[in-house]
């Protein structure tokens, strides 16, 4: 099974998938790493390509004074506003993905199940293989709002924001809620047969293990928006 098939095999054949992953080399890793990084990017460039630029600029800038707005805007082009986005992909992912796998390393380590970092960094990264699925469903859904007011965190049609709660995209509790989506639950549910393959833990310890990054990333954003 090549790399692109394992891959994909994720999505349709997780444990089969997971366990030829496993015994791949771990500089593999960069596979999905890079397959990640280049899903997001694409998705945030068709969206900067396709929203209402003029919209978009003063939706960023309604609440900064009315003396400062113009020299805000003319700061900002499409081009600027891609480029951060970028910028912020190759960050966000590679960090929150470093964070969960030392998370997971460090929880290992206490229950003496030691495992190799880069090990349990190359069982989070090939657990983003869900996000394959996140391009043709964040395109369509901005093909579909052509013409409507679409904020990035909006993007993605089966964040939680978007399937149950409906709160604006750049509201605080919007921003949380537009983090999470069934893409995430599909990513922990891999995360925890990885575990499970790599060590001698039960499902019911691996499915406790794989939430607890979560539970503290989204616990203290939380906590800071009740603050």
């Amino acid at each position: 099974m090549n790399i692109i098939n394992i891959y994909t095999g994720l999505l349709f054949s997780p444990q089969q998938a997971f366990a030829q992953a496993l015994r791949l080399k771990v500089i593999t890793l960069f596979f999905p790493l890079a397959a990640a990084l280049v899903i997001t990017a694409l998705l945030n460039t068709y969206y900067y390509a396709a929203v209402d630029m003029p919209w978009l600029l003063e939706r960023m800038v309604i609440d900064i004074p009315d003396d400062q707005k113009q020299t805000v805007l003319d700061s900002l082009s499409k081009g600027r506003l891609l480029g951060i986005s970028l910028v912020g992909v190759v960050f966000l992912t590679v960090s929150i993905n470093l964070f969960r796998a030392f998370i997971y390393w460090f929880v290992l380590k206490v229950k003496g199940e030691a495992q190799r970092f880069v090990r349990l960094f190359a069982i989070v990264m090939w657990s983003t293989a869900p996000l394959l699925l996140i391009l043709p469903a964040g395109i369509l859904n901005i093909y579909l709002s052509a013409g409507q007011a679409l904020l990035p965190n909006d993007v993605n049609p089966v964040s939680l924001n978007q399937l149950f709660f409906k709160l604006s995209g750049d509201s605080d509790w919007g921003q949380l809620l537009s983090t999470f989506s069934l893409i995430n639950i599909w990513e922990i549910f891999l995360i925890i047969i990885g575990l499970k393959l790599a060590t001698t833990l039960s499902i019911k310890q691996s499915f406790t293990i794989a939430l607890i990054p979560e539970l503290v990333i989204y616990g203290l954003w939380i906590t800071t928006l009740l603050l």
